[in-house]
């Protein structure tokens, strides 16, 4: 069978947007999706009752919360919220046809500014601290990891006005620790691996300037990658959330 996992921030929750989101997902069609700013527990549950998904809601030690939508049995589930993973890494074991998969839905910290970026550096390597702990098997890495790979375009002057004030204090400069940190670790960027030459922007829809959106896979996962591609239709995209989703799909 095809494994369809998606990625997808929801914008501050997404209760005034719900449909539009409900849409998204639904063309989608993910048997997997990560679920980020999903800080509303009542829109994920009945995202998951219109969908026919179980879910996993976790708290994040700030304001941003995180979920996983499953159309597979959910055998456990870990939050990790303590710093420096504040905004949350939510880890679920899942049981898929091809055996078992465990997901981590990540949501990292904003701003491209270095302080935030060494922040992010930490996280992951907390991160990963976590997964060499667990030893979980085949698993992806997921979610709005806020942070710029190697060689990814930044379209910084389509960014907003504040954030072209905020990015002066460093005169523009982009630095990349969290996502080479991932790299290195052996992790796979699945879109990346598959167009090495797109953008791939996810944020912005309309005006689209960064990739902020990632799927991650172990070596296992991505000996099995067939696609992944950011979801531009349906035309709910362009309203439901600040990000476009990101799917991958696996044999």
């Amino acid at each position: 069978m095809t494994l369809r996992v998606l990625t997808y921030n929801l914008f501050f929750g997404g209760a005034d947007r719900f449909q539009a989101i409900q849409a998204v997902l639904a063309y989608a069609n993910a048997d997997i999706a990560a679920l980020t700013e999903a800080d509303d527990p009542e829109v994920v549950a009945r995202l998951a009752g219109h969908l026919q998904m179980e879910h996993v809601w976790a708290r994040g030690s700030g304001d941003r919360h995180i979920a996983v939508l499953s159309r597979f049995p959910v055998r456990a589930q870990k939050v990790y919220a303590a710093p420096p993973l504040t905004q949350a890494a939510l880890e679920v074991r899942l049981d898929t046809p091809s055996g078992p998969l465990t997901v981590y839905a990540v949501h990292l910290l904003p701003y491209l500014l270095l302080p935030f970026e060494l922040r992010r550096w930490q996280a992951v390597g907390r991160l990963l601290q976590v997964i060499r702990q667990n030893r979980p098997g085949p698993h992806l890495i997921l979610g709005d990891l806020n942070a710029i790979a190697p060689g990814d375009r930044v379209l910084q002057a389509r960014n907003p006005p504040p954030m072209r004030r905020l990015m002066r204090w460093q005169f523009g400069l982009v630095f990349r620790l969290a996502v080479p940190r991932l790299l290195r670790a052996g992790y796979v960027d699945c879109y990346r691996a598959l167009h090495p030459h797109e953008d791939g922007f996810t944020w912005m829809p309309g005006n689209l300037t960064t990739r902020y959106d990632y799927i991650f896979a172990d070596p296992q996962m991505a000996a099995r990658l067939q696609t992944c591609d950011v979801l531009s239709d349906p035309p709910a995209v362009s309203t439901a959330s600040d990000h476009l989703p990101v799917m991958a799909t696996f044999r």
